[in-house]
């Protein structure tokens, strides 16, 4: 298994192409309608939602390694090592349980309550999971959620069973995103507001 590995729902970069795409499309059309100061008013828009859009869908991440677990969430990176982390919960989203904390992961959200109609015991063959009795729908491997579940849990006992497992808790405040969302936010205020 690779030292590091990366989980992030593909649908978030799917999403990202999708707005950037409308965006170019308004752009060129203000353009070429000859209303350059509506084009570069939406261009500075487009930037902003981005830069929102950036932050809170596609930055989100969790990486698994040898020594542990990392969650980057739009504010804050923790990294958890493997001996420390207690349980996984796939409740509301994917959540690393230490101690009395619990880390969520904002990559890793879990489905709604109509999606337990879907789940059949075939979904969780080779996941280690069959044998378990109850299963809620977050835990199938179908959902984010259920996936960073079944990679975290193979993880962390090839980690514990080969010796490369740590006990480390660090957190840390992402300083940058904080500001770069203050201004995003001001600059759609101040364009709503000149409207």
């Amino acid at each position: 298994m690779p030292k590091e590995s990366t989980f992030r729902p593909t649908s978030s970069w799917v999403y990202f192409g999708f707005i950037l795409a409308i965006e170019i499309l308004v752009i060129a059309t203000f353009l070429y309608a000859g209303k350059v100061e509506i084009a570069i008013t939406s261009t500075f828009n487009s930037i902003a939602i981005n830069v929102l859009f950036w932050i809170f869908v596609v930055h989100p991440k969790i990486v698994f390694t040898d020594a542990g677990i990392k969650i980057y969430n739009p504010f804050q990176i923790s990294k958890i090592g493997w001996l420390i982390v207690e349980d996984f919960e796939t409740r509301y989203s994917f959540a690393v349980i230490t101690g009395n904390r619990k880390i969520r992961a904002w990559a890793a959200t879990a489905p709604g309550r109509y999606s337990a109609k879907r789940t059949h015991p075939s979904d969780f063959k080779g996941t280690g999971f069959s044998d378990r009795i109850v299963i809620s729908p977050s835990d199938s491997p179908r959902t984010d959620s259920g996936m960073a579940f079944v990679l975290a849990t193979k993880r962390r006992d090839e980690a514990t069973k080969n010796g490369t497992a740590n006990s480390e808790l660090i957190r840390r405040i992402q300083w940058h995103n904080i500001v770069l969302t203050g201004f995003a936010v001001t600059i759609l205020w101040i364009n709503v507001t000149q409207l």
